[in-house]
């Protein structure tokens, strides 16, 4: 029995491409978690001219092929990593991490002190705070403070780990996710502005920039925060970084001075991405899994033009990406491109709008009542078009646009804020947090530094309903940190 193709049965994957519309060699293809595929190739055809006598059309031409589409899907911790790298055309500034993809290979010892890496370890240096998984002994699973490195090894406080005889395991992996202080060597400040000073420790080290965002303490476990101003231990933006101070645009409200005596502080940062220019093309492989044998389409020079990321009330959070490319091509037979192979997609549990928002901030400050969200959305723009050339039946490649964000953020209309900042078209900001509440608490931070709102008003659409206001913004670029948008990847954050 020949069983027809069901869309439960359609898989989606992509490689970069090194050549506009070029599938790579060997291709490593990322397996693409979706709930649609809009992704298609429409033919321009021409009907000839030519007058007969009989009165009959003699040809269809094909003239040109446009290829691109939407593919929807549902926001998790890593899945959209590549998708925002292309979307905002940066690259992401990861924080140093060793994951082990051959067995014993990547990190292929743990002492009680040291781990024994193959390379990289000199990337980790003293005052880091690493974050350990997927290791054997439950209890070398941990965040640990570096000591030292080599690039063959690093070392941490004496019996901060039980040594492990067997052999590491695939997947096991050392993570920066922070910086530590020694027992009151970093301090909370207000002289001279916002910031947190250390004594000993460079703060130039641990790999931070202008904008990022930065969250302090760590209530999990005790002697790691503030206790002097606990409205400190909580998320600050960074403005500049010194050897002995870092300085904070952003704090939380009731920011005060702490000498944080006998508290050995922990920081948490994660990687950070920013608005740049790097326009980067895919192939994007569809795979017929009900067909025997398997049929392959691949998409190719698919340039990511739009990505929408929208949250609702008591909803998934979901985001939509909008492709323009090449074509399309079907090999003949319909197989798999040489040498191809698979990389599984991440596996993170999908985030909803109603346990796992962290934030949403407006003008700096946590939203609450009475302004609470309804609803808050996103859309990056790069304005990319096609180029089409005589002698080339799909596009030559694809120009580069102006990049632009625009959003939206409904609220109850508790008070006349954020109407106000309408009518008057003040400079504002937005940002907003999602993430896991529980494990690590994997978190995305997406952050816009400089907004107006350019829509909005009251709306009062009948009786017994609720007076709501939606405001419609335009992301600008930032006149002190140079960009419009910025993402923030936390791999770990504590609860409290």
């Amino acid at each position: 029995m020949t069983d027809l193709q069901s869309t439960n049965r359609v898989a989606l994957a992509k490689v970069r491409e090194a050549a506009f519309g070029v599938i790579p060699a060997n291709p490593a293809f990322k397996q693409i978690r979706q709930t649609s595929s809009g992704l298609n190739a429409n033919p321009k055809t021409v009907t000839t001219n030519e007058i007969r006598g009989d009165r009959q059309v003699t040809d269809l031409i094909l003239v040109g092929e446009e290829a691109g589409g939407a593919v929807g899907g549902e926001l998790a911790f890593g899945v959209a990593d590549d998708d925002l790298e292309e979307a905002l055309q940066g690259t992401w500034s990861n924080n140093p991490a060793i994951v082990v993809a051959t067995l014993d290979t990547e990190i292929s010892d743990v002492s009680a002190t040291t781990l024994t890496v193959a390379a990289g370890g000199a990337a980790f240096v003293a005052g880091m705070l690493t974050l350990l998984q997927g290791f054997t002994t439950p209890a070398n699973n941990r965040l640990a403070r570096v000591n030292a490195s080599t690039a063959g090894t690093i070392v941490y406080p004496a019996a901060t780990f039980t040594a492990e005889g067997a052999q590491i395991p695939v997947g096991a992996s050392v993570r920066q996710v922070g910086f530590e202080g020694a027992a009151g060597d970093l301090a909370a400040v207000t002289v001279g502005g916002n910031g947190l000073t250390s004594a000993a420790l460079d703060l130039t080290t641990f790999g931070l920039s202008p904008g990022e965002w930065v969250r302090l303490g760590d209530g999990d476990n005790a002697g790691f925060s503030f206790t002097g101003t606990a409205v400190n231990n909580d998320f600050c933006r960074i403005s500049a970084v010194a050897a002995h101070k870092i300085s904070f645009d952003r704090v939380p409200a009731g920011w005060a001075a702490d000498a944080g005596a006998g508290v050995t502080l922990r920081v948490f940062s994660g990687d950070f991405l920013v608005n740049g220019s790097t326009k980067r093309s895919n192939t994007i492989e569809r795979q017929y899994l009900d067909h025997t044998p398997v049929t392959y389409e691949y998409l190719r020079g698919m340039t990511l033009n739009t990505l929408q990321v929208e949250g609702k009330v008591q909803a998934v959070a979901t985001y939509t990406k909008n492709y323009i490319g090449r074509d399309a091509y079907l090999p003949s037979p319909m197989a798999r491109a040489t040498g191809a192979t698979d990389v599984a997609a991440p596996t993170y549990d999908v985030l909803n709008t109603s346990s796992n928002v962290g934030r949403i901030g407006f003008d700096g400050s946590t939203i609450t009542g009475p302004n609470f969200v309804l609803g808050a959305s996103f859309t990056i723009n790069n304005n990319i078009r096609a180029q089409q050339a005589i002698g080339s039946i799909g596009a030559v490649g694809t120009g580069n646009g102006e990049f632009s964000v625009s959003g939206s953020l409904q609220t109850y209309f508790g008070d006349p804020s954020i109407y106000r900042k309408i009518v008057n078209n003040t400079l504002t900001s937005f940002d907003m947090r999602v993430g896991r509440s529980d494990g690590n608490r994997e978190s995305i931070l997406f952050d816009f530094p400089s907004i107006k709102l350019g829509s909005g008003s009251p709306s009062v659409s009948g009786k017994n309903q609720d007076v709501t206001i939606d405001g419609g913004f335009t992301a600008i670029r930032d006149a002190s940190l140079g960009f419009t948008m910025s993402v923030g990847r936390f791999w770990y954050l504590p609860s409290k």
